[in-house]
């Protein structure tokens, strides 16, 4: 049985979408040096689960990517008569289980595949599956969508810089060299000398703490005082009311009462936000990705058809219609681009 929880949305829709998309966005750089997307000849195999009784190739995965799904489904349809694909998307702990059971051609997350995901998919292929980067995360909320993270401490604290060293110091304990605990650590001065920094954050296991935990911190377990919220709404109203605190969250959340804190992999900067253009060029620390996962098949290869698809959102025409979600996903650089094609050819 498919996982999941709404009904599937006719393909012909996905062309009127198409043709509705909204002009690029302006703050987004689609990079002149990526490929034109030239379509693959492959079918479906005969009896393949991913495609449903009445002949559509199914996708899913993770909802907040609907906008590129439907989009990248309705240019595959008018590139390749004949050819029919309709989402499914239910959330993106339902892409792992539906591509297991190879309900789906492929499938979309905002996150990494969690280990325990990675383990049971393995168990039953023998390997893990293709894991391909086809954007960068967001730099916006409003939307429901994969973001980027970013630094917080409180409006009263005087740091305006760190450097990704001393956040994972202040998170964790176990660190070479030794762990932050109080403010004075950092160089603040007068009544920041003593006082205790105040760690706050998501779960481990959550999807910006596990992408912290393998990215960011070494593996090294958070500090006794690291303060849990599984909701970031939750985590920034207590940073707001906790001057000592700091936390990594999702990116563009700074307010009148939390600022952002510009950050660098070196004690000598540059030291920066991560605008989308840091973004794209791979300079910001705290960047993250929209995934798409794929089954290797019995020889060890991608499925053509699977391919072909992810070939299309790496594509010219691919990157432009992440571009075209207003405060959406970050199209990725040609060389970004280049390195997840040559994936789908070993």
């Amino acid at each position: 049985m498919i996982v999941t929880t709404r009904a599937c949305a006719a393909s012909l829709a996905l062309v009127v979408l198409a043709s509705a998309a909204p002009a690029i966005a302006e703050t987004f750089f689609v990079d002149p040096a990526l490929p034109a997307y030239a379509p693959g000849t492959a079918k479906p195999p005969a009896g393949a689960p991913y495609v449903s009784a009445d002949g559509a190739i199914r996708i899913g995965g993770a909802v907040h990517a609907k906008f590129a799904v439907e989009r990248g489904n309705a240019l595959y349809a008018k590139t390749h008569p004949g050819a029919r694909l309709v989402d499914i998307s239910a959330g993106a702990e339902t892409a792992i289980p539906n591509l297991t059971y190879n309900r789906i051609l492929v499938g979309s997350m905002g996150r990494p595949i969690k280990l325990l995901e990675a383990a049971g998919f393995k168990s039953a292929f023998g390997s893990e599956p293709i894991e391909i980067k086809v954007a960068n995360a967001a730099n916006d909320t409003s939307q429901k969508l994969a973001t980027s993270l970013a630094v917080y401490v409180h409006r009263d604290n005087p740091l305006t810089q760190l450097t990704t060293t001393q956040v994972a110091k202040m998170l964790t304990i176990g660190n070479n060299g030794g762990d932050f605990s109080r403010w004075g650590q950092l160089g603040l001065t007068g009544d920041w000398t003593r006082r205790l920094i105040h760690p706050l954050g998501t779960p481990q296991y959550s999807g910006f703490g596990t992408w912290m935990m393998a990215n960011r911190l070494d593996g090294k377990p958070y500090s006794t005082r690291y303060e849990e919220y599984s909701s970031t709404d939750e985590l920034l109203k207590r940073l707001e009311n906790e001057p000592g605190g700091i936390t990594v969250a999702a990116i563009g959340r700074a307010t009148d009462k939390i600022k952002q804190v510009a950050v660098s992999e070196k004690p000598e900067g540059p030291f920066i936000k991560g605008t989308p253009a840091e973004i794209q060029a791979n300079q910001y620390p705290y960047g993250r990705y929209l995934y798409f996962y794929a089954r290797r098949e019995a020889n060890g290869k991608i499925d053509p058809v699977a391919a072909d698809y992810l070939k299309l959102l790496l594509s010219k025409e691919g990157q432009q219609i992440f571009a075209a979600q207003a405060n959406g996903y970050i199209p990725l650089s040609a060389a970004d681009a280049a390195a997840e094609r040559a994936k789908l050819d070993q």
